[in-house]
Order: C-alpha cells, then structure tokens, then sequence
C-alpha cells in the first residue's frame, strides 16, 4: 500500500490536529522530503508533537519513516502539479513531437484514472442520473467551467438540467424546488470552495441524491455525498487535472445515455431538427 493510501485510509481515525497534519501532507508532498517535523507542524498549524504521533498513528516508526515513504512515492508518480512545474514539465517536451509527448501525458493520466472506477459504481450512478427528475449541477472556481460544459451537453440530451446559482434569492428559490427526485453533480477540486459544499449539504438535507467528483479520498465534499468519483493525482492542481476531468465527465454522459440509447438517439435528433429550423427561420 502506498503512503498516500495509507493516509487516506487512516483519516477518518486521526484525531483532528492531525488531520491538519495529513491535509497538509497531501497537499504539499515535495515539502515533506525537504523539512523537518516541527517545520512541516508549523505549517499545518501543529505542534511537532503532533506530526511525531500522526506517523505513528500509520503505523510508521516515525518522521524519518515518512520522508522516505513519501520520496520513494514521488519517484514512483512522476506526475507534475504546481504551476511552476506544470510549466517545467511542459518545456522539458518541446520539440518536433511536442504535440505527441503532451498529449500522450494526457492520455496516460486519463487511462491511470479510468483504471481506478470502479464499474458498478459507475454503472449504478450513471442509472440514477438518467431516472433523475431534475438534475442539479454545482461547481465553483476552474470547477465551474466544467460544470457549464456538463449543463450544455446534458441539456441536449433531457430536460431539467440545471446550473446551480449562488445569488442568494435564485439560491433560495432553488432549495425551495429540491426533492428526493432530484439529483446533483458537485465538482469539487482543491482548493475546495465553500458555496459548492454548503450548498451539497442543503440538497443532502432535502433528500437529494449527491455525486461528486473530487481529487481525493480525503476531501471534504465527501461527508456530504452519496457517491464519489475521485480522479487521483500524486498533487492537487486543478490545471493538470483538467483534461481528465473533461474526459471523465463525457464518459459520465456516455454512461447515462447507455441505460436508454433509443430515447437519447431521438433526443438529439429533436434538439438538431429544431436547432437547424430554428435558425433557417431567423436567419433568412
């Protein structure tokens, strides 16, 4: 088991001032090889004391132990995160074959994905979204940018297909409307906003079914959810993570319209005969 699992699979029994101590670990996994115990405590906002019992509570002989556990992960998953060095890892490929090393990386992070869904999972999910009576859709941030694109392809394809605002009177009148026949797709990546997680559990409480999909085992949005699609990285970085996410969220499209493809097939020929009638008449 890896290191990174390991944390994530302790966390739940981590009293709190360690999971400071795990949160930070994980967000900041090249900090730890480089500085020390009370360095890495103070940066997480704990003592060094606490960083000591947090290996132990992994069952780690100590700091030292976790250094090592977590160098030999970052050589095992080379993969780039930071800003600094997505920019890094991007000019290290530039040449004649810049197109086919780039997106090569791309495909290999979406097939390192795709190899941890579990099927039934994803089979079970994608049926609950296609019976769904509303679809909500909530993302803020970078976050937000893909849940339009998930509003404007599902809106294609079925109704009620809605995009969550945060003004507080559209807000209101939303959570008014929310049942347990509705469904909501939180995006919910690091730096994990606020509003979507506040606003995941109002629609909990309203006996929505709540999926997210989020970077890891340990984010926050995953008290408030029924299931949850992690999409893994060895660091948090919205922007490595996008081109991942945009293939997962087409996968969960192609999912939904698998429980019912004829009527999907009639949808879309609806939507483009109107489409195309429409601006024949408002063109000519």
């Amino acid at each position: 088991m890896s290191i990174k699992k390991r944390i994530e699979q302790h966390f739940s029994a981590l009293s709190k001032s360690q999971q400071k101590v795990a949160n930070f670990v994980l967000n900041n996994p090249t900090f730890i090889s480089m500085h020390s115990a009370a360095e890495v405590g103070k940066k997480a906002g704990a003592s060094e004391t606490t960083v000591i019992r947090f290996c132990y509570s992994l069952g780690l002989d100590g700091y030292v132990q976790l250094q090592k556990e977590w160098t030999k992960y970052l050589l095992e998953h080379k993969t780039n995160s930071t800003l600094g060095n997505y920019v890094t890892s991007k000019e290290a490929l530039v040449n004649e074959q810049l197109c086919e090393k780039v997106m090569g990386q791309i495909s290999k992070q979406i097939a390192n994905v795709a190899n941890e869904i579990d099927p039934q999972q994803f089979h079970e999910a994608t049926k609950k979204i296609h019976e769904a009576n509303t679809i909500y859709l909530i993302g803020a941030g970078a976050s937000a940018f893909a849940a339009q694109w998930l509003q404007f392809t599902l809106n294609m394809l079925r109704p009620n297909v809605k995009l969550v605002q945060t003004d507080t009177s559209t807000l209101i009148r939303t959570l008014q409307e929310v049942d347990e026949t509705a469904i909501a797709i939180v995006i919910s990546l690091h730096r994990y906003y606020k509003e979507p997680l506040q606003i995941a559990e109002q629609f909990q409480k309203r006996g929505a079914y709540i999926v997210a999909i989020t970077d890891t085992n340990v984010a926050p949005i995953h008290q408030y959810v029924h299931d949850a699609f992690v999409l893994q990285q060895v660091e948090l970085s919205t922007i490595d993570l996008m081109p991942v996410l945009m293939a997962f969220l087409n996968t969960l499209v192609a999912g939904m319209m698998s429980h019912d493809i004829p009527y999907y097939n009639q949808q879309r020929v609806n939507y483009d005969d109107f489409q195309n009638s429409f601006l024949a008449n408002r063109w000519s």
